[in-house]
């Protein structure tokens, strides 16, 4: 193993000692290794988890520093760098005592200073060799041999991951499937080779599309995978529509002869497709997708039924402050809300005219003209039958509760106020109105 070899990552050298930084790193590069000192860098690993090029860390540096002490804690715990391989230097020859008998274990991987060149190299030599098979073990065993890309397993554990904090966070999570159109047409025409070459090459354009954030790979066969979190499905779809037409481009190049490539693509969301309860539901519907991209000629993109059939609720904002309702556009538009604006009263009414919302939010100061009737109150008599919820907006926090419900007031929120606020008061009144 040496430095140039590109799977024996690297050493990271936490140190703040200039004189010992410099003698240490000396005799980690001399073992054939390449080392990276960071050097009053502590802080920076308090916030930084991982990273899978590194093969060892070793640490030296005056434990009597809190910062230090609290990264040598962490690293010990296994809070950072969980699977890399450690190599610590004490200055502290009473903490390191004390650390060994409270664990016998860290003999091995502690050393006491001034530490001895040989002994020193040796365990750097071991603690790399362990962790670069413990990189390699990792690396096969969630990638996919023929792509060099994540494979079916580890897609479905990131995937389970993300809707997790998707259903906790209420945000939305889109699957995107691209499948090969034809591939055992190519296969019985190119040979197992030139279907593989196709693979590889469809692979690498896909992952060059992709935003870092996203998780990639192939999920079996000639099916490849990306998990969008953050992303509804008409972000989705712009994506997959250029993959889609780039493919059409294409030219695999094979024994000397050129494989003409075609896409199918299947897109399904969360939640926006309000039948979708686990990461298994989302599979299913984006594999139903693809299934009917393919049924409908192949080459082409096409979202699942179940994210066109819902329909997005309304909200009606009126407030006189255009940046407030810039803001709240944005805000509720996370929940996938079709929010309405209204700068005046009049406006207001006039939307109120033809479409009822699920959900209306307005000054309460708001009125038809200057010294005309409330805007609230001229609801009352506009709106009959079944009422929607509202929410009112006043820079009086004393206001009277009764005759907030009789003008059909559900909620007051007080100006100045958390834009955060509005959003949850919108979605309690929205589910409470649905349940009813």
């Amino acid at each position: 193993m040496s430095a140039t070899d590109p799977d024996s990552g690297h050493v990271l050298f936490v140190t703040d000692d200039r004189e010992s930084s410099e003698r240490l790193a000396r005799w980690i590069s001399a073992t054939g290794l390449e080392v990276v000192t960071l050097s009053g860098a502590e802080t920076f690993f308090m916030d930084a988890g991982d990273d899978e090029k590194v093969s060892l860390i070793v640490t030296d540096f005056d434990t009597d520093d809190p910062s230090a002490r609290a990264l040598l804690d962490r690293l010990l715990a296994g809070d950072l760098f969980r699977s890399v391989p450690q190599l610590h230097v004490f200055r502290d020859l009473a903490l390191l005592r004390q650390l060994r008998q409270a664990t016998p274990g860290l003999a091995a991987v502690s050393i006491p200073a001034p530490p001895v060149a040989e002994d020193f190299q040796a365990r750097v030599r071991l603690g790399a060799e362990i962790g670069r098979l413990r990189r390699e073990s990792a690396r096969h065993s969630i990638r996919d041999p023929l792509s060099g890309l994540f494979n079916r397993r580890y897609l479905l554990l990131r995937l389970d991951e993300e809707f997790s904090r998707a259903r906790r966070y209420r945000t939305p999570l889109t699957l995107v499937f691209f499948d090969v159109d034809g591939l055992k047409e190519i296969n019985d025409a190119h040979g197992q080779i030139g279907g593989d070459a196709v693979l590889r090459r469809l692979g690498q354009l896909i992952q060059g599309q992709v935003r870092r954030e996203d998780v990639m790979g192939r999920f079996g066969g000639d099916e490849f995978g990306v998990v969008l979190a953050g992303n509804r499905y008409r972000g989705a779809a712009v994506l997959a529509n250029k993959i889609r037409t780039e493919v059409e481009e294409l030219m695999v190049a094979n024994a000397g002869r050129e494989i003409h490539v075609r896409l199918s693509v299947g897109i399904s969301t969360y939640p926006d497709n309000q039948t979708i309860a686990s990461a298994d539901d989302l599979v299913r519907c984006a594999e139903d997708a693809l299934r009917e991209a393919k049924s409908r000629g192949g080459n082409r993109v096409f979202i699942d039924d179940g994210v066109h059939r819902k329909e997005r609720r309304v909200i009606l904002v009126a407030d006189p402050d255009p940046d407030l309702l810039d803001l709240t556009e944005d805000l509720l538009s996370l929940d996938d809300f079709r929010v309405v604006k209204a700068v005046s009263a009049r406006t207001a009414l006039e939307t109120l005219k033809y479409r009822r919302p699920d959900l209306m939010v307005l000054d309460l100061g708001m009125a038809e003209d200057e010294g005309g009737q409330l805007l609230v109150e001229k609801i009352q008599q506009l709106v009959t039958g079944a009422r929607f919820p509202v929410i009112g907006l006043s820079n009086d926090p004393a206001a009277d509760p009764d005759k907030l419900l009789r003008l059909g007031v559900d909620r007051l929120i007080t100006k100045p106020f958390s834009l955060s606020l509005l959003r949850s008061a919108a979605r309690e009144l929205l589910d409470a109105y649905r349940a009813s």
